[in-house]
């Protein structure tokens, strides 16, 4: 059998999420290519508008589709917008005719476009990699059939795919991996209830790695909780997590670098890594214990 890039288990998911503020996702039916801006998607002329409007706006673009799609979509296309950054997290959407009216979006105003309930991205994306596709597939079509409203979209390449089936939850960009059909229906429906689900958990986009692994280690230890109920610093050598009730947990994350594995199908063997979370200064009044 042929070894893929997600047959290696041991690398730990926190930490992993790829890091993102803003993302662009485009309703697009047909082929995707190796990414968005592969000359499949778009002509040459609309697809560098499109890049350089995204760029300016320092956007993540994504391609998006409804699974079990029969190809030949006609109709107005869906664009949604969201905004992962805490404190001023939203998702948004608008409808085009033509992929060449994307650049002209009034996405700088934030009172633009209707607001939606968060979505799910399973990645699906099988030119980039096969275990987006063989894998992320069945969880994007399980997942859809839970749900009456088109929340659940298929995507192009997020960053990960070892970690295959990849799920993103917008606009908090909580990112997860080795979803089982359950494990992702319970993450979006946390979102959908304001709140954040740990299975799978790797990280929210809008942080940094080392922010990220602390987070999820906090998560597990404590009842569910809103995206913004915790906040996360670094000043290099500890990362403090804070929840808004006033409790924190200051610990001490760092790399370690894990045996080759293969990042990605197809190409050769290199070392992974994993994020290890150790507490560091427990206040027993206002900190609670994060074990290793």
């Amino acid at each position: 059998m042929t070894e893929r890039c997600s047959s290696f288990l041991d690398e730990p998911l926190p930490g992993t999420a790829t890091t993102e503020n803003r993302w662009l996702c485009i309703e697009h039916d047909g082929g995707w290519g190796r990414d968005p801006f592969s000359g499949e998607a778009f002509s040459a002329q609309v697809g560098a508008a499109i890049e350089r409007f995204a760029a300016q706006r320092a956007m993540r673009v994504l391609l998006i589709r409804r699974p079990g799609r029969a190809g030949g979509f006609r109709g107005r296309m869906r664009v949604f917008v969201a905004d992962s950054v805490p404190g001023r997290t939203g998702l948004r959407m608008f409808t085009v005719d033509d992929y060449a009216q994307v650049p002209d979006l009034p996405i700088d105003d934030p009172a633009a476009g209707d607001p939606v309930a968060p979505i799910a991205l399973v990645c699906t994306n099988g030119k980039r990699d096969v275990c987006c596709a063989v894998l992320g597939r069945p969880i994007a079509a399980s997942l859809a059939g839970c749900y009456a409203d088109p929340v659940v979209w298929e995507c192009s390449h997020t960053g990960g795919h070892r970690f295959a089936p990849v799920l993103i939850v917008l606009p908090a960009g909580y990112t997860y991996g080795r979803v089982t059909g359950e494990q992702a229906k319970a993450a979006l429906d946390a979102a959908r209830d304001g709140l954040v689900s740990t299975a799978g958990l790797r990280g929210r986009s809008s942080i940094p790695p080392a922010e990220q692994a602390a987070e999820v280690a906090v998560r597990e230890q404590i009842p569910p909780a809103a995206p913004d109920a915790l906040s996360t610093r670094s000043d290099g050598a500890a990362v403090t997590v804070t929840h808004r009730d006033g409790r924190s947990w200051s610990m001490t994350v760092t790399a370690e670098e894990l045996p080759a594995r293969i990042m990605s199908c197809g190409k050769k063997p290199s070392p992974g890594q994993a994020w290890r979370v150790h507490l560091r200064r427990p206040h027993p009044d206002r900190q609670s214990s994060v074990p290793d």
